[in-house]
């Protein structure tokens, strides 16, 4: 989809999306009915529309009836959606690797992996939710928040330290504008300005229901000081905002309205929100990132498929009406009898003997059993198509079924590029934002080079085998590769749990009465002493069973 930007954009008001926004809209709100199950691509169609359906209706007079009556027939395959699913699995196969600075706060490993989110929340399951958003428009943003207290200075200190920043995933419909500057030196893209809309939920006027007011936060680094603010807007109306609901998520799809300005009288500013400090001092960066880490937008990452199973999903639903259609006999009645005769012969119904005067014939239309078996054959190869794009597990090229069904073992090149590409780019964002969780929390100083962080240890399921795994042994025995890289290989094949912390486990083996010389240290010189003791020993042991013979 193609939008032109032109002077008109002078007439746009705050909010409005930009151009780019209008362009990537269409793709999302398609990406999204796929990847959510058929009720919330049906929902999309309510009316009649060529252009802009999902669901094509298969006549340009197609009546509103018509089109209901069609689309309770439509069936979605669901292909791509489960492809996503086995995609976001292997990304959240594996505990995140995390690791901190030394002189990391304590409590702050367990503060980001078991109670990541405002709810308490994992880091798992935050990830779960934000590689889902990706999935489906590839425009998932990431706003690090920290919870707002009136009186601030009444807290106890154990009540301020129970405070910290949680992270938000914002939907790609709700940032509807940005803006960007680069540095003359370094040349960094940073974002100075983010636009977002939503419906807040008000229950002023209502103790149950609310009203939803629309809303635009205009996040943005002030020119003059280089602070960072938030101004909030309200739209303007005596009665709140009409929202739809498809399975329980608001819908968000923002048009160009025009307007004017900031300045007139559609959008009234409520307040400005400033006081935000990290280290005692004013945040100078918007804290808000995209986790793949494009600012401007790019094409939803499976959109490909989804084209594809457009496709598909009109060819079934083309077969489905086909089908009806095949298993109903439409009588044929070729006479000059009266119309109280017809009725007459209409009311007797199908399968009742009928009389019939001489000359007249009954008749029936053929059904349709060709065109199916050529829509057979169209819908065939569409999944067939779908399948050397990349979903094989649901669609295998044998037919020993070795690789068929959900095994799920990551071993195409396509898919495993994929988890590669976003392995990478989610990794990196994810440093950023706890950076600068932990920095605002703990009043520290730390940098993304500071922190390590990988999203999945490794990106195939399939384990190495034994005979790999012996060499790899070898190689530690023999001194070839270090511990660490050991340990690395043998969680990546689910030897030892990600988790698996060696200082401890060590401590463990030397605390336990069970193994021989508990408290000797296993650094690399007791290793080598261990092994030489128990050389000799060995040799001492020979040299005296060789002396009882020779005796």
């Amino acid at each position: 989809m193609s939008i032109s930007s032109t002077s008109t954009n002078r007439s746009k008001s705050l909010g409005d999306p930009n151009s780019r926004y209008e362009s990537l809209k269409g793709l999302w709100r398609t990406s999204r009915a796929l990847l959510n199950g058929q009720n919330q691509a049906k929902a999309l169609d309510t009316q009649v529309d060529a252009r802009n359906n999902i669901l094509l209706p298969f006549s340009p007079t197609m009546s509103q009836e018509q089109y209901d009556f069609y689309k309770a027939e439509a069936e979605l395959p669901g292909l791509t959606a489960q492809y996503a699913k086995v995609l976001t699995s292997g990304l959240l196969r594996k505990k995140p690797l995390l690791e901190l600075p030394d002189d990391a706060p304590e409590g702050a490993k367990e503060w980001l992996e078991n109670q990541f989110t405002s709810d308490n929340q994992s880091m798992l399951s935050f990830l779960d939710e934000a590689i889902w958003e990706e999935m489906q428009t590839s425009r998932a943003w990431v706003y690090v928040d920290y919870p707002t207290v009136p009186n601030m200075d009444a807290l106890s200190v154990e009540e301020q330290k129970m405070l910290r920043p949680y992270p938000v995933i914002i939907p790609a419909e709700s940032v509807i504008n940005w803006k960007t500057s680069q540095h003359p030196l370094t040349r960094e893209i940073t974002l100075t300005r983010l636009l977002t809309r939503s419906y807040q939920a008000n229950h002023d006027n209502n103790p149950w229901h609310p009203d939803y007011i629309d809303t635009v936060f205009d996040h943005y680094i002030s020119p003059v000081d280089g602070l960072f603010y938030i101004d909030v807007y309200e739209k303007n109306s005596d009665q709140g905002e009409n929202v739809d609901f498809i399975n329980g998520v608001a819908q968000q799809d923002y048009n160009v309205t025009g307007g004017g300005n900031a300045s007139d009288n559609q959008w009234k500013k409520v307040r400005t929100i400033d006081a935000l400090f990290i280290n005692n001092e004013r945040m100078t960066e918007i804290p808000c990132y995209p986790l793949n880490g494009s600012i401007n937008g790019i094409e939803p990452m499976l959109m490909p498929l989804v084209d594809r199973e457009v496709a598909l999903y009109n060819k079934v639903s083309r077969r489905n009406h086909l089908l009806l259609g095949a298993a109903t006999y439409t009588p044929v009645i070729s006479s000059d009898m009266s119309d109280d005769r017809f009725e007459e012969i209409v009311d007797a119904g199908l399968g009742s003997w009928v009389r019939i005067d001489q000359g007249d014939t009954v008749s029936s239309f053929e059904a349709p059993s060709k065109a199916l078996r050529d829509m057979e054959n169209a819908i065939s190869s569409t999944i067939s198509e779908m399948a050397r794009m990349g979903i094989r597990m649901l669609s295998p090229d044998n037919g020993s079924g070795r690789d068929s069904g959900v095994a799920l073992e990551i071993r195409n090149a396509g898919q495993t590029a994929i988890l590669a590409s976003l392995n990478a780019k989610i990794s990196q964002q994810m440093k950023k934002i706890i950076v600068i969780m932990m920095n605002w929390r703990y009043d520290t100083d730390y940098n993304i080079n500071d922190i390590t962080f990988t999203l999945t240890p490794d990106l195939n399921p399939a384990p190495l085998g034994s005979d790999w795994l012996r060499l790899v042994t070898e190689w530690y025995q023999n001194g070839i590769i270090p511990r660490s890289t050991f340990l690395d290989i043998a969680k990546s094949n689910d030897i030892l749990p990600t988790d698996y912390d060696d200082a401890s486990g060590i401590g463990e083996i030397k605390d336990d009465d069970l193994i021989i010389n508990p408290n000797l240290d296993l650094d690399t010189s007791s290793m080598e002493d261990l092994v030489r003791d128990q050389v000799n020993a060995r040799d001492k042991k020979d040299e005296e069973e060789e002396d009882k013979s020779g005796t």
